[in-house]
């Protein structure tokens, strides 16, 4: 593509994406019954690409659904700084299985879970891909997700007495699902599926729970690493604004089967 058409089609999709964000909700208002074709894939033509909010604190849009055997987090992001955040730090879905906000009777999910040399692995390679972008240089978007898919493979959870381990493959056989991937435009698409069976909702509640998603800053590290040469260098600093955890709070009701 040539730099001038490149240059008209970024400005005409970000302020496609300012209009969008504008007419969404700030948090998520209605309970949405998942699609009988959803699929955790990265991908959302079965939404139509469409999101029931865009929340400004954490920068991302987002749609929460169910069905009669998962509750699930659509997710998109399209800022390169928050992109970058989310693959050093991950994002986290805390789902309150009681009504009182400050019960600690909660479970939660975090992924991408990537900690030391292959975060930095991921982060430089992100940086490196945006860089290209910007130098108007061809960037293969299936070689980009691939790469990713090799090292984003581990979820951490929480508050699940059935899953015992805190650290589990992307590929478990608990019924945790996740899946992420780059579009042509690197915006970032990122869904997390986990079965309703895990909520343990009181009778009493009507299927409501209260719930936060966290973007997370990149790990601290538990101990010193030593660098050797066949180690990534550490990824370049983040800016000020990406350095802190960044949340929102809301609350669903599990929307039933039309």
């Amino acid at each position: 593509m040539k730099p001038v058409l490149q240059l008209i089609l970024t400005i005409f999709l970000l302020g496609t994406t300012v209009s969008n964000a504008q007419k969404l909700p700030n948090v998520q208002t209605k309970s949405v019954y998942a699609p009988a074709d959803i699929k955790i894939n990265g991908k959302t033509s079965e939404w139509n690409d469409e999101y029931q909010a865009y929340n400004r604190a954490i920068e991302l849009f987002y749609t929460i659904s169910n069905d009669d055997k998962n509750v699930y987090l659509t997710a998109k992001a399209k800022e390169k700084e928050i992109i970058d955040k989310i693959i050093r730090g991950g994002i986290t879905w805390i789902i309150n299985r009681e009504a009182n906000k400050k019960s600690k009777n909660y479970l939660s999910v975090t992924y991408p879970a990537i900690e030391g040399p292959p975060m930095w692995e991921t982060a430089n390679k992100f940086g490196r891909v945006v860089n290209a972008r910007k130098n108007n240089e061809v960037v293969s978007i299936n070689e980009v997700n691939d790469f990713f898919a090799k090292r984003e493979k581990m979820i951490t959870v929480t508050g699940i007495k059935e899953i015992p381990d805190s650290s589990i493959s992307k590929y478990n056989t608990d019924g945790i699902a996740t899946a992420s991937l780059f579009d042509e435009q690197l915006t970032y698409t990122y869904e997390l599926a986990i079965p309703i069976k895990y909520l343990n909702l009181p009778a009493n509640n009507e299927g409501t729970f209260n719930y936060q998603i966290k973007v997370n800053p990149a790990p601290s590290m538990k101990k010193p690493i030593k660098i050797t040469a066949d180690m990534p260098p550490p990824p370049p600093p983040v800016t000020d604004g990406t350095q802190a955890t960044t949340d929102f709070k809301g609350k669903y009701t599990l929307a039933k089967k039309p």
